[in-house]
């Protein structure tokens, strides 16, 4: 049964890029008497835009990207060659394609971090005739506030570890980052990663670690340890519950009997069970 295939380019688009991306939503622009965003960019910067995207239609190709490159065929005619030589194409196409969205996913966020900045700070969005940094999100291309505050937030962190590492970074793990960059500079955020990746931890905790390691941020505190109450020593009555069986005989003579019966016959069996059971000297206990 056919699928629904799906380019490359729509997979990189639909990639998590520095966080989980959510999923794409209907572009729905709200009624309003406040001028279009078409209308609010100026004409000059609007059509150098515009033109530029045209030209890039008509000559078919992306900016800053390498000359497509097309597969050989295997030359040899041995079925056990071929295969080889098949199975490592699609091996190295797999690591190059990783490696590939890995940097489009990190520079994404270079790109867009710094205008969700602007446009939330400086509540642009009401140009465009939106209440809320989150409405103007949406019906640009379906993020909401949150995914944009996350990209805002760990958007110079990633700036900073740009030139060390070409990994697909999320927000989580770089949040133990984000303090460190504010109050220390990019270098110091360098020094941690460095540190996380030497010890084999790139996750949250192991970056928050790196970062009380290099004196960046203080250790919490541990939690304390749950008291442990002894457990009361227990009566006689506290085992039998003899009041209950009291009030239960001035309603219920018979029950309350029958109760006490197998009572009696329920700690028999106790007892015996523990004259027969060993003691910690590894004998049995006497009558």
């Amino acid at each position: 049964m056919a699928g629904t295939r799906t380019s490359i380019a729509e997979q990189l688009a639909n990639a998590a890029v520095g966080t989980e991306v959510e999923p794409r939503r209907q572009t729905v622009r709200p009624q309003s008497s406040a001028p279009s965003p078409r209308s609010s960019v100026p004409q000059a910067e609007s059509s150098q835009v515009n033109g530029s995207r045209q030209e890039d239609e008509k000559t078919n190709s992306l900016p800053d990207l390498p000359a497509v490159t097309l597969f050989s065929p295997p030359t040899s005619t041995d079925p056990a060659e071929r295969l080889a030589y098949c199975t490592g194409a699609i091996q190295d196409a797999d690591r190059r394609t990783e490696l590939a969205t890995e940097r489009i996913t990190q520079q994404y966020l270079l790109w867009v971090g710094e205008p969700y900045r602007i446009v939330r700070d400086e509540e642009l969005y009401r140009v465009a005739g939106y209440s809320t940094f989150d409405k103007w999100g949406r019906a640009l291309n379906g993020r909401s506030g949150d995914y944009m505050n996350k990209i805002i937030r760990v958007a110079p962190v990633v700036r900073a570890l740009s030139p060390i590492t070409r990994r697909q970074l999320k927000e989580q793990p770089l949040r133990p980052l984000v303090a460190v960059q504010r109050e220390h500079g990019d270098e110091a955020v360098r020094r941690c990663w460095r540190k996380a990746e030497a010890a084999g931890d790139l996750t949250e905790r192991g970056l928050r670690a790196a970062a009380v390691e290099c004196g960046y941020a203080i250790a919490p505190e541990p939690e304390p340890l749950e008291e442990v109450k002894p457990q009361p020593e227990l009566e006689p009555s506290d085992v039998l519950r003899l009041k209950k069986l009291q009030r239960l005989a001035a309603s219920d003579p018979q029950r309350a009997l029958a109760l006490c019966r197998q009572a009696q016959s329920d700690l028999a069996r106790l007892e015996q069970d523990l004259l027969t059971r060993p003691t910690p000297g590894g004998t049995p206990t006497d009558d």
